[in-house]
């Protein structure tokens, strides 16, 4: 009866979600991502072929994007492999076919990953899988992968039946999988965590990733008896128990690339995805496989150390039942709240239409607005992107675009790592041309320091009184770190434009509004004499110039250098009232300030511009 009314309050507490999701705002930040794998080509590549293999990875970043999604987990490294450049480890044969075959033509698809991802606002996280050695009969095989090189390192463990790991498998496969013999790197010795360490930090030097992400296999789910009893003799460091010391070994590696990172690239977060279960019975009415006895793995002391920046238990169930994710779900957000981090769940989306599970259409979504109405979760990463996602199983990726992810979302702050924000823009500007708004923005001065812009907010408002920046209704568009300093907007009478600088944590400067409350169509002649802050700035070599004539006249528009030198004269005649744009080619001068002065019968204005080679 107790269970009954549990559920029947749970039921009534998801109606009333659904209820009042639709009035609700969506968050401006919040963590949006997907899991892409590469072990077994499961999401990519489907092809040794490199060309098929560019247009399929571009081909999931759009859907990303185009879903409003901020993030991939990109796996580079599931079987001590590598999808990336290595000294360290043989390339991946689900990359080329051939362990330790490089790719032909060559590229280095992490390299091609992180542009693209780039590209398109959307942050990679590097997916490291930190002691899977062996899962196939075609990896391991190369000399140089680690399984030849030191067989002193791996460990033979396995062939654990257990109930209870049905509650996490993918599908039935993968349960017979977790019953098998697991070839893993031995995590209690100091030379394979030596080893794991010079691996991940390889990446983080070479790679302009912005995360490194775990997830959790550590010791196996199919199970490990007296396999490492030597090792535990001969490197206990004082342990007499052999589970706290196997955690321990876990421990000591998580924290070690925590500071490794944080000493060398501070921005770059560090995040883990363990089994969904901390000890079965936590919290009350939760059964299953405990991660902190059956792999080893204890996420609450990583929080509690604070060695991680966000946490993303692998949530792969329902609610109700034994493993009921409307109690799972605030208990983790709970442990991240209470040590100032991140909870990003994990979800599974590719149990919509599995035969095993067939989840109701409103399950997942029932989960968004549970998450995003508990304190300490700050979003998903959904497993996986093709399997969930991208496939639109039941309408769920619909539900994304039209919905949930409607409106963009920057990626959480983290105030622990960095909560200064970069400069202000020092101007902002809306010019129309062809029928289009043209917002410009920049820095009278060149910006080279810790807080140095990574890129841009733009803000949309329909009149002057309303400047909500909270709302990310009205955020216009993101820029990415190559975009340039301009956006363009073709309905964009009568609304006003708000720009702000973003560092690489997603701190927000101070918002800097248009000139002008709004703007009109061009029909409307031009009420004064304007000089508009040219674009783009700083340049090289080529910047535009746009000014504005309210009557007749006659007009020079010249280049000075700081010294009051005249340099050049790009207008010097007669123009009629309206907008004039004009092109300044600088590739004959040197870096520096210039000046641009514009001046008519009875007006003179004068702005700076950058020149930057």
């Amino acid at each position: 009866m107790v269970i009954k009314l549990k559920n029947i309050s749970m039921i009534i507490g998801l109606l009333f979600l659904s209820i009042t999701s639709i009035a609700e705002q969506a968050p401006k930040y919040e963590f949006r991502a997907a899991w892409i794998a590469t072990v077994l080509r499961l999401d990519w590549p489907k092809s040794s072929t490199v060309s098929i293999q560019k247009s399929q990875l571009i081909s999931i970043l759009d859907g990303m994007q185009k879903a409003n999604m901020n993030a991939a987990i990109f796996q580079i490294r599931p079987v001590c492999d590598a999808f990336y450049a290595s000294e360290i480890e043989p390339w991946s044969n689900w990359l080329t076919g051939t362990e330790g075959q490089a790719p032909n033509p060559y590229y280095d698809p992490l390299v091609f990953a992180i542009e693209e991802a780039h590209k398109r606002g959307i942050e990679l996280h590097a997916w490291f899988n930190p002691y899977r050695a062996k899962k196939g009969s075609s990896d391991g095989t190369s000399a140089d992968h680690v399984f030849n090189k030191h067989p002193e390192w791996i460990l033979a463990v396995g062939s654990k039946t257990s109930a209870d790991n049905i509650y996490y498998a993918l599908d039935e496969q993968e349960t017979e999988d977790r019953k098998a013999t697991d070839y893993i790197l031995n995590p209690g010795m100091a030379v394979v965590r030596e080893y794991v360490l010079s691996v991940v930090m390889d990446v983080v030097n070479r790679y302009d990733i912005d995360g490194v992400h775990m997830d959790d296999y550590f010791y196996p789910y199919s199970g490990i008896n007296n396999e490492d009893q030597a090792t535990f003799a001969a490197e206990n460091r004082g342990f007499t128990d052999i589970g706290d010391w196997r955690r321990d070994n876990v421990n000591l590696l998580i924290e070690s690339i925590y500071d490794s990172i944080k000493a060398v690239k501070p921005n770059v977060k560090f995040g883990m995805s363990p089994f969904g279960i901390w000890k079965s019975g936590v919290p009350s009415g939760i059964v299953g496989t405990s991660s902190y006895s059956a792999i080893y793995c204890d996420p609450v002391a990583w929080l509690d150390g604070q060695y991680i920046d966000y946490l993303t238990p692998q949530l792969y169930w329902p609610f109700e039942g034994g493993q009921d994710y409307g109690l799972l779900m605030p208990w983790w957000a709970d442990q991240a709240k209470i040590n100032s981090r991140h909870l990003y769940t994990g979800n599974a989306p590719y149990r919509i239409t599995d035969e095993l599970h067939n989840w109701d259409a409103d399950e997942l979504p029932h989960q968004i607005q549970l998450n995003r109405n508990t304190e300490g979760c700050y979003g998903n990463v959904y497993f996986r992107v093709t399997l969930g996602v991208l496939d639109n199983p039941k309408g769920f990726l619909d539900s994304l675009k039209t919905n949930y992810y409607k409106y963009p979302a920057l990626t959480p702050q983290m105030s622990w790592i960095d909560s200064i924000p970069p400069i202000d823009p020092t101007w902002v500007d809306v010019a129309e041309s062809d029928g289009k708004a043209i917002i410009r923005w920049g820095h009278d001065l060149p910006t080279k320091s810790d807080d140095e812009p990574y890129r841009y907010i733009i803000y949309k408002w329909p009149d002057s009184d309303l400047t909500d920046i909270t709302n990310p209704e009205y955020i216009y568009t993101i820029t990415t770190p190559s975009d340039p300093d301009s956006v363009t907007d073709g309905n964009y009478s009568g609304y006003i434009y708000g720009v702000a600088a973003l560092d690489r944590l997603n701190n927000e400067s101070n918002v800097v509004t248009s000139t002008g409350l709004a703007i009109q169509p061009s029909e409307k002649l031009p009420e004064g004499f304007h000089l508009f802050q040219n674009f783009p700035n700083p340049f090289n070599p080529s910047t535009t110039i746009v000014f504005d004539v309210p009557k007749d006249d006659f007009i020079t528009l010249s280049i000075y250098n700081l010294r009051g030198q005249l340099l050049e004269t790009l207008v010097d005649e007669f123009k009629t009232t309206g907008r004039h744009t004009v092109e300044w080619n600088a590739g004959q001068m040197n870096s520096g300030v210039y000046l641009y002065k514009l001046q008519s019968s009875g007006m003179t204005i004068v702005k700076k511009c950058i020149l930057m080679k």
